[in-house]
């Protein structure tokens, strides 16, 4: 399953709750890992993946 990176500083619990919530309703997204320490986001999607709605969401 195809992966993509971004590189995003999450300052606190609340919004990594909040993108992981909202994102994993966005077409196509399988999986989100969030590594607060490294400032990057993981998403585990399939070929259907709306990669501009989860940019929206996570505020990218």
């Amino acid at each position: 399953m195809p992966q993509t990176s971004y590189e995003l500083t999450v300052t606190d619990n609340k919004t990594a709750e909040k993108i992981t919530q909202e994102g994993g309703n966005v077409q196509g997204v399988k999986w989100i890992n969030i590594n607060a320490d490294k400032g990057t986001i993981v998403v585990t999607h399939g070929e259907d993946y709306d990669e501009a709605a989860f940019k929206s969401i996570a505020g990218l």
